[in-house]
C-alpha cells in the first residue's frame, strides 16, 4: 500500500518535500487504499477546479483533503467566500486548520453576526484573508469582542472597526488591561487612551519596548502627550527607517533656514517615501549637498524609483 500511495502522490505532482510533510502530519495516508480511497477524492478535487501545481499545493497544505470526505464541501464554501483558488490558499496558509472547522457550528454563525452589524462581504473577505481565525472561533467570543470594541468608542460603521476587532479579539482581557495601564503611564487621560485606540487600534499590539522608544523620541521632538494621542499611528512607524531619518531632514532644513524645517511632524511622517523625498529632500539638495546622503545614512529606505 505505501508504494502505491507514494506513486499516486508523485503522479499528482507532489515533490519529495511535500510528500514528506504530508506523511509526517498524516502518517495513516500511507496505509490508505490508493485506488479506492485516494483516487476518488483526488478526482473530486480535479472536478472541483484543482489540477497540476494547484492540486499538489492543496494536498500538501491540507493533507486531510484526501482523507476526510467532509473537507470537500468546505473547500467550495471558502473559495466562494474569498473569490478564487489563490486566495483560498492564502487563507489556508494563515490558518492551517481552516478546512477542519465546522461551518454550521462556528463559521456561518460568525459570518451572519458580522453581516448583521453591517460589515460588508468585501470586508468579511478581507477578514478571512488576513485573520481567518476571527471567524472560526465560537460565536460567544466574537460577540464579546464586538461589545468590547463598541465600548471603547468604535461603532461597527467606523473605518477602523475591523482592525480594532482584530486587536481586541486576539488580546486576552488581562493583556489588554495591562497595555492600557502601561499607556496611561505616559500621561494620557482615559479619554486620550480611547482616542489613541480609535485613531490606531494596533497600538495595543505594539510591544512595550517599541511604545516606550517611540514616546521618548516624540517627546524629544517636542510632541506633548495629547498630540501623540490624536496621532497615535506615529508609534507604529519604524523608528530607524522613518521617524529618525525624516526628523533628521527637518532639523537640517531648520538649521539652514530652509522652507519645511518647521513642518508639522505628523504631516511629514505620514507621507509616502516618494512624496517625502520630492517635497523635503530633492528640492533642498542644492542648498544642502549632503542632505540626501545623510538622510540615507540616518537609516532611511533606498531612493524610490
Amino acid at each position: 500500500k505505501p508504494d502505491a500511495v507514494l506513486r499516486l502522490l508523485k503522479q499528482e505532482g507532489l515533490d519529495d518535500a511535500q510528500i514528506r510533510r504530508l506523511v509526517l502530519s498524516h502518517p495513516r495516508v500511507l496505509v490508505a487504499d490508493a485506488k479506492d480511497t485516494l483516487e476518488p477524492k483526488i478526482r473530486a478535487l480535479r472536478e472541483g477546479g484543482f489540477s497540476g501545481p494547484e492540486l499538489a499545493r492543496l494536498i500538501s497544505t491540507c493533507p486531510s483533503v484526501v482523507i476526510r470526505p467532509v473537507v470537500l464541501p468546505r473547500i467550495e464554501f471558502w473559495r466562494n467566500l474569498v473569490g478564487n483558488n489563490e486566495k483560498l490558499f492564502k487563507a489556508m496558509e494563515r490558518s492551517f486548520f481552516l478546512l477542519h472547522f465546522s461551518l454550521e457550528e462556528k463559521v456561518i454563525p460568525n459570518l451572519l453576526f458580522l453581516r448583521s452589524l453591517g460589515i460588508t462581504d468585501e470586508k468579511i473577505r478581507t477578514i478571512v484573508l488576513r485573520r481567518p481565525r476571527l471567524v472560526t472561533n465560537g460565536i460567544d467570543r466574537m460577540r464579546a469582542a464586538v461589545e468590547q470594541v463598541k465600548g471603547m468608542g468604535i461603532p461597527p460603521d467606523s473605518t477602523v472597526f475591523v482592525e480594532a476587532l482584530y486587536t481586541v479579539f486576539f488580546l486576552r482581557r488581562l493583556a489588554l488591561d495591562a497595555k492600557l495601564e502601561f499607556l496611561s503611564s505616559f500621561g494620557w487621560s482615559q479619554a486620550e487612551l480611547m482616542l489613541a485606540f480609535r485613531r490606531f487600534p494596533r497600538i495595543l499590539e505594539l510591544s512595550e519596548k517599541k511604545i516606550h522608544s517611540g514616546m521618548d523620541f516624540l517627546k524629544k521632538a517636542g510632541c506633548v502627550p495629547s498630540y501623540v494621542a490624536s496621532r497615535s499611528v506615529l508609534l507604529g512607524y519604524s523608528m530607524e527607517r522613518r521617524l529618525k531619518p525624516r526628523y533628521h531632514v527637518l532639523q537640517s532644513l531648520k538649521m539652514n533656514g530652509l522652507h519645511g524645517g518647521d513642518a508639522d511632524l505628523f504631516g511629514v511622517m505620514v507621507l509616502t517615501e516618494k512624496k517625502f523625498m520630492s517635497k523635503y529632500v530633492i528640492p533642498n539638495t542644492e542648498s544642502i549637498p549632503e542632505l540626501l546622503e545623510s538622510y540615507l545614512a540616518a537609516g532611511a529606505k533606498s531612493i524610490p524609483s
